[in-house]
């Protein structure tokens, strides 16, 4: 047993209105673990208990992020029933989802940028935490919002060690060839004890929920450094930086979902032998059919020899080949500085600088290339937080004010129209045979096509790799961004309180078709050209709260904001037109929450309704790339911890979301396949057709209602320690047709450890039952649910892995 150690002189701070909360490291035998009503969280903007911050907010220790082994976003949903598993088909998930929508990342305070939609950016390095806040619903104004989000999650970095020096190393083996190793070292630099830094390490060589599908992996490499130096008790400098490389092959799943292979493990067969143009002739419903490997225009899909229902592997993976790759080189260079000028002010400064590059490479079967061949992200926030005097005892109040700067440059590239899923027949090895060749302008300008963004173009310095333009996605871009924001917390007496929030966001963008574009695609031969824009976006949150009893707190929110659309990588694509910069999103949301039995036991239910737009999937040269809609839905979370030696956490969500196409002109939701395999088996139906169903309201697709989590831990005195934590799903539709369910799911999970000063070795083993279950391909909110007829997810089985860690 050991003392707290602080990582820093404490620096002068009146209470309330710390802007980044010091980091304290404890020894493992007294760290508590489970976030008490009591604890700070600056994720609001000023420091702020728990308790007191007017929406749902979890704080996840670092102790829990070692419970569960925490690698990817989507092992968060064991702490939060907000959080939902999701599978980005073909992709990886770079942010959680967070009330049936993407969860914008921050870094300390600061936006993690080049994300869209949950997708497509740098995967997260957990293992460069202390720990992680998650709040529901949209950002606050002090952060930001980037995107129409379910809320947000901010990493805490790990931070020096002031004391003394310490040090730890940690090798996990595992199931499916899961090996990862890791080294943490930092301490003192020089006697005055005024500077500090901490190294951490990581590296990964496969990973089970990469490895156990055919042909799929991960492969890592991750180095952070932090460096802290306290000149003086009033002034504090952090700097972190970190840089990852990552390559990878995602699972894509298993094309022709149908019912028997949801419940049956019976895959419907079934070889290609070709694809459809426009029909001739009434005598041809289906179009015109042509033999052999070639793309069908949009809406007229592929010929399929349908054969027997077959058993299928579990395994098997849409994208195991060898021409599939994915590969990410990430750096960020973070700067706080704190400086308390007196008991009332105090000034800190946040400066994040980002380089991203990425190569997504998926030519079989679904041709998909998603390219960034630079991205430069530099963004600043300069706050000031003021207390200023009471003028009599029954009023108080609180200023979080500043303004945040942002710029950023980027190219990116984006090929991904003519779907060809559903025509590979994943009985056989997949190969080149089973991708559609690339359109040339000739053939997309022909009268099947009659559209020249149909046009696969080649990347520059990319062979064998295509992109389309005017698809909301490809694009040059530069902007600028200008946020000015205040949170004033006004408090009369001791119960009420008051949060009026604003912000405005200005937007100043130049956006143009991406190097190597075709000049004949160009103005003055068509309309796509490049584009100067700006706009202005305000953001307003209201949040009265009001302490009941002393145990007892009610809080209220509402906000109402505009936000943008975004290009797959989040920037913005020459095509926008104003609507797509003014996106309207809404919440409100009530809730209590109450402390009981001297702090260790918290509970907080809330229910809540958040409106905004989602994206559509688009053809080149097509319009509606988003859609308005909604969710509704009630939350109770809780924890419970005693002791040292014990505790809980448990939640349950119930979510409903919906889509409304009633505006848009005449058009519903687009889908690659109207129809599941065996409907197409039994009538004869080409597949991956490309459809815009009628408008309406549609509910949700790949999207559960129900949600719950349940977490224990207890610790003996000896060492010995047993962890369990449960995570429940509601049933899913794969597609708007609603035929196709993937039944509700459940896992059961264990950890055993035993823990010295000097050692600790842990076993992991994730769902202990082994229950069998799907999700859809995609979830509601992103633009790939159109084709969760083309593929569904097969979840991870038991498995198991093991670790050793020295401390030093």
């Amino acid at each position: 047993m050991s003392d707290p150690t602080q990582t820093s002189p404490p620096i002068s701070t009146p209470p309330g209105i710390s802007q980044l909360p010091e980091v304290t490291v404890y020894a493992q035998e007294e760290k508590p673990t489970t976030a008490a009503p009591k604890e700070q969280s600056s994720v609001y903007g000023p420091n702020l208990s728990i308790m007191d911050i007017p929406r749902d907010v979890l704080h996840v220790s670092q102790e829990q992020l070692k419970t569960v082994m925490v690698q990817q976003v989507n092992d968060l949903v064991a702490f939060n029933p907000s959080i939902n598993p999701t599978q980005a088909t073909g992709n990886v998930v770079s942010e959680p989802v967070i009330r049936g929508l993407p969860a914008t990342m921050f870094r300390n305070g600061m936006l993690v940028g080049f994300s869209s939609g949950g997708n497509w950016g740098p995967i997260l390095n957990f293992n460069a935490d202390d720990s992680i806040d998650t709040v529901t619903g949209p950002v606050s104004v002090v952060y930001g919002p980037q995107e129409f989000a379910g809320g947000y999650v901010n990493e805490i970095t790990k931070q020096p060690f002031f004391d003394r020096f310490h040090g730890d190393a940690f090798y996990t083996v595992g199931m499916y060839d899961t090996n990862m190793w890791n080294i943490d070292i930092g301490g003192p630099i020089g006697t005055e004890k005024k500077l500090a830094y901490r190294f951490d390490y990581f590296g990964q060589e496969g990973y089970a929920p990469y490895n156990y599908y055919d042909g799929s992996y991960l492969n890592r490499e991750c180095g952070y450094l932090t460096i802290t130096w306290n000149p003086t008790d009033n002034i504090q400098i952090n700097w972190n930086g970190e840089i990852d490389q990552n390559d990878f092959l995602p699972y894509a799943g298993i094309n022709r979902p149908t019912q028997n292979l949801i419940n049956s493990g019976l895959y419907q067969s079934g070889s290609w032998i070709g694809y459809y143009t426009p029909p001739t002739s009434p005598s041809q419903p289906f179009g015109q059919f042509h033999p052999g490997q070639g793309t069908p225009p949009p809406g007229f899909g592929y010929a399929i020899n349908w054969g027997p229902l077959v058993p299928i592997s579990t395994r098997a993976n849409l994208f195991n080949t060898s021409l599939d790759t994915s590969r990410q080189l990430y750096a960020v260079s973070q700067a706080i500085a704190t400086i308390q000028l007196n008991e009332e002010l105090k000034i800190v400064n946040n400066t994040l600088f980002e380089y991203y590059q990425t190569n997504v490479a998926q030519p079989v079967p679904d041709p998909t290339w998603v390219v960034m061949p630079y991205g430069l992200n530099l963004a600043d926030r300069l706050e000031i937080l003021w207390t200023p005097e009471k003028e009599n005892s029954w009023f108080s109040q609180f200023f979080d004010t500043g303004l945040a700067f942002r710029f950023l440059s980027d190219e990116e590239y984006s090929g991904s129209w003519h779907p060809t899923s559903n025509q590979a027949d994943m009985t056989k090895p997949i190969t080149l045979a089973d991708a559609s060749i690339p359109v040339p302008y000739p053939v997309a300008i022909s009268p099947a096509y009659n559209n020249p963004f149909l046009t696969d173009i080649p990347i520059p310095s990319h062979p064998g790799e295509y992109f389309n333009v005017d698809n909301f996605a490809s694009t040059q871009c530069n902007f600028l961004e200008f946020s000015p924001f205040v949170l004033d917390i006004l408090h009369f007496g001791e119960k009420t309180t008051l949060f009026l929030g604003a912000r405005v966001d200005s937007y100043f963008v130049k956006a143009q078709p991406p190097s190597g574009t075709p000049a004949v695609l160009l103005a003055p031969y068509t309309n796509y050209e490049p584009t100067s824009t700006s706009a202005l976006l305000p953001q307003i949150t209201i949040s009265p709260t009001y302490r009941i009893l002393p145990w007892m707190s009610w809080y209220a929110t509402y906000y109402f904001g505009q936000t943008t659309a975004q290009s797959i990588l989040g920037t913005f694509a020459p095509e926008f037109t104003s609507t797509y910069y003014h996106q309207t999103q809404s919440l409100y949301e009530t809730g209590l929450k109450c402390s009981f039995l001297h702090d260790s036991l918290f509970l907080g239910l809330s229910a809540y309704a958040q409106s905004g737009f989602i994206p559509a999937f688009v053809l080149p040269g097509g319009t509606t790339p988003t859609v308005s809609a909604d969710i509704q839905g009630v939350q109770l979370q809780g924890s419970y911890q005693p002791n040292n030696h014990f505790w809980i956490n448990f939640g349950f969500n119930y979510m409903q979301g919906y889509e409304n196409w009633t505006q848009t002109d005449g058009v519903g939701p687009t889908t690659f396949t109207p129809y599941t395999a065996s409907v197409a088996a039994q009538y004869g139906l080409p597949v991956s057709q490309i459809i815009s169903l009628a408008p309406g309201i549609y509910p949700f697709i790949g999207f559960p209602k129900e949600y719950g989590n349940l977490m224990l831990s207890y610790k003996f005195n000896s060492g010995f320690g047993i962890s369990l934590w449960t995570i429940e799903q509601g049933g899913q539709f794969l597609s708007y047709d609603y035929s196709v369910r993937a039944p509700a799911w459940y896992t059961i999970n264990a950890s055993l450890f035993y823990a010295t000063k000097h050692w600790e070795i842990r076993i992991w083993l994730y769902n202990l039952t082994d229950h069998h279950y799907w999700i859809a391909g995609a979830p509601g909110f992103t633009p790939a649910r159109s084709a969760n007829l083309e593929y569904a997810a097969f979840q991870m089985p038991f498995w198991a892995q093991a670790m050793v860690r020295i401390n030093f």
